[in-house]
């Protein structure tokens, strides 16, 4: 009994292994950078590269047929976009969807800006003599 409970216990944690036999090592080099590149879906902060879930596999898989293929960086890229969206990279690209995942980062710097100018202008009024 102990035995089987010790294996169920560490089938448990067993992932999966990817085993792509790529043609060239620059193949495999830029294979892994474009993977590196795009976010899984279901993970949502993990790349492909570091998510083992059964969609990034497939996706990974998908990419390193493409990049045998001898597909662009650009092609992979705007073919995973244009089947999984914006989400799918991590820099989306600037467009009236994205644009408030771009602004609003510059909006909230000029408010703190404003908010500790302010601040310091009402301090050094009411420290003059």
């Amino acid at each position: 009994m102990a035995l089987l409970l010790m294996l169920l216990i560490f089938s448990a944690s067993a992932q999966v292994v990817d085993t792509w036999a790529f043609t060239s090592p620059s193949q495999r080099q830029a294979a892994m950078a474009i993977a590196g590149e795009l976010r899984c879906p279901q993970c949502q902060n993990q790349s492909l590269l570091e998510s083992n879930s059964p969609v990034a596999v497939s996706m990974r898989h998908e990419v390193f047929s493409m990049v045998e293929q001898g597909k662009s960086k650009s092609e992979i890229i705007a073919f995973m976009h244009q089947r999984y969206g914006d989400f799918v990279q991590y820099n989306p690209p600037m467009n009236r969807q994205t644009g408030i995942l771009w602004l609003t980062p510059l909006v909230l710097l000029l408010a703190i800006a404003m908010i500790a100018w302010r601040v310091i202008r009402r301090h050094n009024r009411g420290s003059r003599p």
